[in-house]
């Protein structure tokens, strides 16, 4: 069997995950939609906000469990469904942020951090996800199968002496979304398949939101 699976992998990206639902957790209060909708349809909102919340938890115990007693397909598989669930999360803040703009209930000093907070959430949780998407490819290169590559790192385009069994870790995937999120598209690595395109075009978008906001806060704030 091929030394790069040998035993389990994903265990920093589940911590990673563990970081963005403490970030989720940090600006709830300030990102919540109690004090924006209805009274009508706050409980509803409370409601779904507790679940993915429990969920999300009960996902993140699963997923150290699985790593520690499981074997790696279950470990990739839990991993796939905490980072879901964590981009419920992620999305209920961004919409949060978008919702700010247009009331004057949340304190702008403090919206300044927690979109600063969520940047940072989403350029960690998006790495994790291009993990995932690169993942089965990554592997498949690691054990000698010729595939269709998900994202081509200078590493694997070229031969460059002592990259020749060169395979990708967190810094790597953790780069691609920072420069992705930071100049709104891809660096020196090629994005191939369709499904981390749409997900690139999702962090840009998400990125270009927080970046309004922090703008029009800034701005707010100047004035």
């Amino acid at each position: 069997m091929n030394t790069c699976t040998l035993r389990n992998h994903g265990l920093t990206y589940i911590v990673v995950l563990i970081f963005c639902q403490l970030f989720d957790y940090a600006t709830s209060n300030t990102l919540s939609f109690i004090n924006l909708a209805h009274p009508m349809v706050i409980g509803q909102i409370i409601h779904f906000e507790d679940i993915i919340s429990v969920l999300t938890y009960i996902a993140l115990a699963a997923c150290l469990l699985i790593y520690l007693f499981g074997q790696q397909p279950a470990v990739y598989r839990s991993i796939i469904v905490t980072a879901a669930l964590t981009t419920f999360g992620l999305i209920m803040n961004i919409a949060g942020l978008l919702l700010s703009l247009v009331t004057r209930q949340v304190n702008p000093p403090f919206l300044l951090i927690d979109a600063a907070i969520v940047y940072a959430s989403t350029v960690l949780l998006f790495a994790v996800w291009y993990w995932i998407l690169d993942y089965a490819s990554q592997e498949a290169r690691c054990s000698g199968k010729d595939v269709p590559p998900v994202l081509v790192f200078p590493q694997n385009a070229t031969k460059i002496t002592g990259y020749e069994r060169w395979k990708p870790g967190f810094i790597d995937y953790l780069f691609l979304s920072f420069h992705t999120s930071s100049t709104v598209g891809p660096t020196d690595t090629l994005v191939l398949s369709k499904p981390a395109k749409i997900t690139m075009i999702c962090q840009v978008t998400i990125s270009l939101i927080v970046l309004i906001v922090l703008a029009a806060r800034a701005i707010g704030i100047l004035r």
